[in-house]
């Protein structure tokens, strides 16, 4: 599995723009048609507004807010990038605590990679209270609350460091690398308190030789890039 990655400035802005026209509507019939089944797997999908990266460079993400169904959509049938153009805006971090960095294998009942190990927090940028402001770092402390129960106080020095995107669903991951005091013990048992289903597993890795064999490329990129 190959993605492309680009280094960002840790100052890196975030430019929205409008939404663009409207969708056609057998363009918007295929994106229902996919969302309607989806949800009969998945009853808890909720359509929320995420970001669309419109262009990249290592200074500036502009972009704009859209609905998830159609990164959904487009995820099921990349085929559809050349009618959608979504390029859906998402972070992962990479925390070291004091034994090794963190991982997580996705649940196998992951609607996207299930069963594949990744650095956590991560998650899809989206729109949170009605604020359209985009926040990189506070949309991983978030992810970092939701998914190991994990609150800011327990993490520091966040590092900007990457754009990884996805070759098929061309999702845009913003590699994070961060610090925390806590022993991966603590950390673990926080996250299993936390009962989130995101992840099945968690262990700690030592260095990138450790890595198990299924991790996805931007997790294999932060730790090779890890710096204080």
């Amino acid at each position: 599995m190959q993605w492309k990655t680009l280094l960002l400035n840790q100052s890196i802005n975030i430019h929205i723009t409008p939404s663009p026209p409207k969708i056609p509507l057998f363009l918007r019939n295929e994106v229902d048609f996919i969302w309607d089944n989806k949800k009969k797997q998945f009853p808890k999908l909720f359509n929320g507004r995420v970001f669309n990266v419109a262009s990249l460079s290592p200074d500036i993400i502009s972009g704009y807010w859209t609905e998830y169904k159609k990164v959904l959509a487009q995820t099921e049938k990349p085929e559809l990038y050349s009618e959608l153009a979504i390029r859906s805006l998402a972070v992962i971090g990479l925390i070291q605590c004091p034994e090794g960095f963190v991982l997580g294998k996705r649940t196998v009942k992951s609607v996207y990679l299930p069963g594949y190990w990744q650095s956590p927090p991560a998650g899809t940028v989206e729109s949170r209270g009605g604020n359209d402001e985009v926040d990189l770092i506070q949309q991983l402390y978030a992810e970092a609350e939701e998914e190991l129960g994990l609150h800011a106080h327990h993490l520091m020095d966040p590092k900007i460091i990457s754009a990884t995107e996805h070759t098929d669903t061309h999702i845009i991951d913003i590699g994070i690398l961060l610090k925390t005091n806590l022993s991966f013990q603590e950390v673990f048992d926080l996250w299993k308190q936390n009962n989130n289903p995101e992840y099945d597993e968690l262990l700690c890795c030592v260095d990138y030789e450790s890595l198990p064999e299924n991790t996805l490329p931007t997790t294999r990129f932060l730790i090779q890039n890890w710096s204080e």
